[in-house]
């Protein structure tokens, strides 16, 4: 109340008749503005300082400092195990070249001896000479 009085006003409207008219302290944006204030062009009085920084919470600080750190520690372990990985991949990659290798020696040794010359030789060794006459049997008829 005191300081409606100290403007001037007993009630809503009514205004004291002593009382010179006040020009209004507001700027051209309608917003009011400090007397040693430079006037406003955005709607936001950039010119006064503040008179002391905003100061962050310690447990703001603290879950985000947690979630950096848990963050790093996910990296680190996608990392890892990618390490792990490639090490697992080259091994499996070195494996396969080195079955390829024992299989193409294995067809290689099978040709061999599968060789017509070669057994032919070795059915000579044996003792085994050509048939004179062969004899070709049919497919047996079944009785029921």
């Amino acid at each position: 109340m005191q300081r409606a009085e100290r403007r001037g006003f007993v009630g809503r409207l009514a205004v004291r008749a002593a009382d010179p008219p006040r020009r209004s302290r507001r700027g051209l944006l309608g917003m009011r503005r400090r007397a040693d204030a430079a006037p406003l062009t955005a709607g936001r009085d950039v010119s006064a300082q503040p008179e002391r920084p905003r100061r962050i919470p310690a447990r703001q600080v603290a879950v985000v400092v947690a979630g950096a750190v848990c963050a790093a520690l996910l990296l680190v372990v996608l990392r890892i195990d990618s390490i792990r990985l490639r090490y697992r991949l080259a091994d499996a990659m070195r494996a396969e070249q080195q079955l390829q290798e024992q299989q193409r020696r294995l067809i290689v040794d099978v040709r061999r001896l599968r060789h017509p010359l070669r057994l032919a030789e070795l059915g000579r060794e044996l003792g085994l000479a050509r048939p004179e006459r062969v004899f070709e049997l049919g497919a047996a008829e079944r009785t029921p």
